[in-house]
């Protein structure tokens, strides 16, 4: 039965006052020949620490010869402003070398770069996550997607979704009172933060660092290689296997909102 007085039929246990998620507004279209409902994102009134979550970009300054820890007294050159149409969101420090190996240790390094993390100005301030491993997919510009009558609207469940935003470290928090009990993997089920709030995993940095002008040492939002971008350019890789895991995530919810989905984007 529809909760307010709706002429839209909802699932059982599902109403108007819980088909989305606080904060979320519920967006009805339902009449004789039509039955749509879904879940709009909120605009405004999001938690201090977010920022606009889209597909990232890496901008990498020129190693210098000086193989000193800038941390330590070293030197290194700056590294170009964030591109048209993206917002600064952290830099770091990492060490140059000259071998091809996938991982540059400070002890091998003949000197340093500075490394910008920048974030699509358009981002998405709130986004579904459909376990912990939504945050390293959010890394990787998977769109959002807000179903009605589909969210993790009880501790315990896990063929659902939770409203997650990402802040400037590359970790990603829960967006409401309810999150994810596991960090990481595959397996997770949703819980009450309850003052004891968990921060999913972000994008790992590809190579080790040893901080930088913000402290402590931030991860890249993009997902290639540092070492494969030259000096003041960037790189913005979108992962197809993420978007794969998320659609085959859904796949198992099996029939939670026998519903019509419309307009459920997040436009921000």
């Amino acid at each position: 039965m529809g909760g307010g007085g709706s002429k839209c039929k909802y699932n059982r246990g599902w109403n108007k006052d819980n088909a989305c998620p606080p904060g979320f507004k519920v967006v009805e279209d339902c009449g004789r020949w039509s039955s749509s409902i879904s879940c709009k994102a909120p605009s405004s009134g999001f938690d201090s620490r977010a920022i606009p979550a889209g597909s990232g970009t890496a901008v990498t300054g020129s190693c210098t010869s000086d193989s000193r820890n800038p941390a330590s007294g070293g030197t290194v050159p700056s590294a170009s402003s964030c591109p048209s149409g993206y917002t600064f969101a952290s830099s770091r420090y990492t060490p140059c070398c000259d071998n091809l190996a996938s991982t540059c240790l400070e002890s091998a390094a003949f000197g340093w770069s500075t490394v910008v993390t920048c974030t699509q100005t358009n981002g998405d301030m709130v986004f579904d996550t459909h376990g912990a491993y939504s945050c390293v997919d959010k890394h990787n510009g998977v769109s959002t997607n807000f179903p009605a009558q589909s969210w993790c609207k009880n501790p315990g469940m896990d063929a659902c979704w939770l409203p997650y935003s990402m802040q400037s470290d590359g970790k990603c928090f829960p967006y409401g009172d309810m999150q994810w009990d596991s960090t990481s993997g595959y397996s997770a089920k949703s819980q009450l933060v309850d003052g004891n709030e968990k921060l999913l995993d972000g994008k790992s940095p590809g190579t080790m660092s040893a901080g930088g002008p913000s402290s402590p040492p931030e991860v890249d939002y993009n997902s290639g290689s540092i070492a494969g971008v030259a000096s003041g350019g960037f790189a913005c890789v979108v992962g197809v296997g993420a978007l794969l895991r998320k659609k085959q995530k859904k796949r198992s919810a099996g029939n939670a909102a026998d519903i019509e989905l419309k307009d459920g984007s997040n436009t921000v």
